[in-house]
C-alpha cells in the first residue's frame, strides 16, 4: 500500500479530502492528517510518506519547505499541491521544485481521482523502466561472466596460447584494460566437510570479496567461477610482485571471516608464478591449480606459491606404462572391481613411499585411469547417460576430497557402482529376447506358434534364441508353450461347460486326442478327470 499525507492547516479540508476518495482501491491508505507545516515535517521525516497532499500555505513550514525536505532526504515523494488562486505565484515555484501536481480550491474529486492515476501511471511505469534498466544490467553482467568463464576455460582446457597481438583483441571481448607488464594466476580453492554441497552461493560471496579489494587497487583482473573454486588473473605493473603477493593476503582474510560464519568451510589460495605476458597466463594458471592440489600434504587454508613448493615430481608414465595401461582395461573389460581397487591401492601406496612426493601425481594417475576406464565402457556400448555420469562422479571426488587415502577409496566406489550398473544393464538386455519371446507366446498359444516364428517376432535367429531361452528359463522353448497352453486349457476345463475338443481348440491343439495325452502326460490326469475336481 503506498502511504498518503494529507496536510493543511484546515481540519475540515483535510477531513474532506479523507473521505473523498475510496483510497484501497488505488493501492493507497491514508497514514496521517497534518494541520501545521512542522507536524508534516514530521511524519515526512519518520513515515517516508509516497504521496504527500499539501496545503501551499500552512503555520510552521509552507508546502515548498516540504517538498525541498522530501527532497533533501532523497525521497521519492509524489507531492499533490493545492491553493487557492491568490497564491499561483507559490505554485510556481513548487512547478520548479519538480512537483508535477497542482489543484485549486476548492478539491474537485474527479480532479483529484485523474491527479491519483496519473501518479500510479508514472509509478508503474518508473518500476517497469528500473526493473528493465536492472534486467539488462543482469543480463549484462551475466554475459560478462560467461564470456570470461569461456576465456579462463578454453585458456585452462587447451592449455594454451595467446600471441602478444592478442591483447587487445581479450580486452576487448572481456571489457577488460590490461596492459604489457606483468601477469600471474591466483586459483581460490572452496572445500566442505560435508561432501557433495552446492556450493554456488559461497563462491560468489567469496568472489565478491576478491572484487571488493582488487576494484580497490590500480591492478586490472578477471574472475571466473570455475567447479568449486575461483580462478583469477591479475595484471600490473613489472616489479611490483612482491607488493602484489603481500596484497593477496588481504581477500585471503577477508574470504577466511566470512566462512567462518559457517561450519565445515576451507579456502586454500593457489598462486602461480608471475609471467610476463598474457600469452604465458595459461601456465600460470596451471601452476595456481597445481599448488591447490598440495593442499592435500600442505595442508587446508593456507596460501600456496607454485615456486615455494619443494616436492618430488613423480612421472606419470612411470605410474602408468603400457604393461598397466592395458592391466587397467583389462579389468575394465571385465568388470572386475577388486582387482581394480587392488591396483589403485598399490599405484598410491607407490606414490606414498617416495620422499617428498608430489601429491599431484595421484590426481595425474587418477584423471588418466578416469579416462581409460571411460573410453573402454564406451567402447563396450555403456549408455551415454551412465557415462556422463560417471565422469561426473569422478570429477567430484577429484573435487571435493583433500585426504588422499579417502579420495582413492571413493574414486573406487564409484568405479565399483558403476561396473555393479553394467552388469546389471547387460543382464537385463540379455533377458530381454526371452522376454519378449515368452509375451509372444503367452499371447498367441492358441496359434500353431513355432521357434521359428517368435524368433523371426523379435529379430533373432531361432538357433540362438533357443540357446538364450534355455539358459536364462532353464527349459526348452517348446516345454515353455506346452506349459503356457496347459494352464490355459486347465483354466477353461475349471471354469466353462465347453467340450475336451473346444478346449482342445483354444488351447492352440487341431487333435483333441493328442491333447488329452499331453494333458495327461504333463498334469497326471485326463482333461475330463481335472474338470470333476472343479465340479
Amino acid at each position: 500500500m503506498l502511504k498518503v499525507l494529507i496536510a493543511d492547516d484546515e481540519k475540515n479540508i483535510c477531513l474532506m479530502i479523507q473521505k473523498l476518495i475510496a483510497w484501497e482501491t488505488y493501492g493507497m491508505e491514508v497514514i496521517s492528517l497534518a494541520h501545521n507545516g512542522v507536524d508534516a515535517m514530521a511524519v515526512i521525516e519518520e513515515k517516508h510518506p509516497d504521496i504527500v497532499i499539501s496545503d501551499i500555505r500552512m503555520p510552521g513550514y509552507d508546502g515548498l519547505k516540504l517538498v525541498q525536505k522530501a527532497r533533501d532526504l532523497g525521497l521519492g515523494t509524489d507531492f499533490i499541491i493545492i491553493s487557492g488562486y491568490k497564491y499561483f505565484e507559490y505554485a510556481h515555484r513548487a512547478l520548479n521544485l519538480g512537483v508535477e501536481h497542482y489543484l485549486l480550491k476548492p478539491i474537485d474529486k474527479k480532479e483529484l481521482q485523474e491527479t491519483l492515476h496519473k501518479i500510479l501511471q508514472k509509478r508503474d511505469q518508473s518500476l517497469r523502466k528500473s526493473r528493465e534498466e536492472a534486467q539488462l544490467k543482469e543480463e549484462a553482467t551475466y554475459s560478462r561472466r560467461r564470456i570470461r568463464k569461456h576465456f579462463l576455460s578454453s585458456i585452462m582446457e587447451k592449455n594454451g596460447a595467446f600471441s602478444e597481438q592478442g591483447l587487445n583483441r581479450v580486452n576487448t571481448e572481456l571489457q577488460c584494460e590490461f596492459q604489457h607488464g606483468c601477469f600471474v594466476a591466483v586459483f581460490s580453492k572452496l572445500d566442505s566437510e560435508v561432501k557433495n554441497q552446492n556450493l554456488v552461493g559461497l563462491l560468489h560471496r567469496m568472489e565478491e570479496v576478491i572484487d571488493r579489494d582488487l576494484q580497490a587497487g590500480d591492478e586490472e583482473y578477471i574472475n571466473s567461477i570455475v567447479q568449486s573454486g575461483i580462478v583469477s588473473i591479475i595484471n600490473y605493473r613489472a616489479g611490483l610482485q612482491e607488493e602484489i603477493r603481500q596484497g593477496m593476503e588481504r581477500p585471503f582474510r577477508q574470504m577466511r571471516r566470512e566462512l567462518d560464519k559457517f561450519q565445515g568451510y576451507h579456502v586454500t589460495i593457489g598462486v602461480g608464478r608471475e609471467k610476463n605476458s598474457i600469452a604465458e597466463i595459461a601456465e600460470s594458471i596451471q601452476e595456481a591449480i597445481y599448488a591447490v592440489k598440495c593442499r592435500c600434504k600442505v595442508g587446508l587454508d593456507k596460501m600456496i606459491y607454485y615456486d615455494q613448493l619443494h616436492v618430488t615430481e613423480v612421472p606419470l608414465r612411470e605410474l602408468l606404462d603400457e604393461m598397466r595401461t592395458h592391466e587397467i582395461e583389462n579389468m575394465t573389460e571385465s568388470l572386475d572391481y577388486q582387482t581394480f581397487f587392488g591396483v589403485l591401492q598399490k599405484t598410491i601406496s607407490r606414490i606414498k613411499a617416495i620422499p617428498f612426493y608430489s601429491p599431484v601425481a595421484v590426481y595425474d594417475y587418477l584423471e588418466r585411469v578416469s579416462e581409460l576406464v571411460l573410453q573402454v565402457l564406451k567402447n563396450n556400448q555403456t549408455k551415454e547417460s551412465d557415462l556422463r555420469q560417471l565422469e561426473e562422479d569422478l570429477q567430484k571426488v577429484l573435487d571435493f576430497y583433500t585426504e588422499l587415502e579417502e579420495m582413492t577409496y571413493q574414486f573406487s566406489e564409484v568405479i565399483r557402482e558403476c561396473f555393479e550398473k553394467v552388469i546389471a544393464d547387460r543382464k537385463s538386455r540379455s533377458q530381454l529376447p526371452v522376454r519378449m519371446a515368452k509375451q509372444y507366446v503367452q499371447e498367441n498359444y492358441n496359434k500353431q506358434v513355432t521357434l521359428e516364428d517368435a524368433a523371426e517376432s523379435i529379430g533373432l535367429s531361432p538357433a540362438y534364441l533357443s540357446t538364450m531361452f534355455k539358459k536364462e528359463m532353464g527349459i526348452n522353448f517348446s516345454d515353455f508353450l506346452i506349459s503356457c497352453r496347459m494352464e490355459a486349457a486347465k483354466e477353461l476345463l475349471k471354469t466353462t461347460d465347453l467340450s475336451i475338443a473346444e478346449v482342445a481348440d483354444q488351447a492352440g491343439y487341431t487333435d483333441p486326442r493328442y491333447f488329452s495325452k499331453t494333458f495327461r502326460k504333463v498334469v497326471g490326469l485326463k482333461p475330463s478327470s481335472y474338470r470333476k475336481l472343479y465340479q
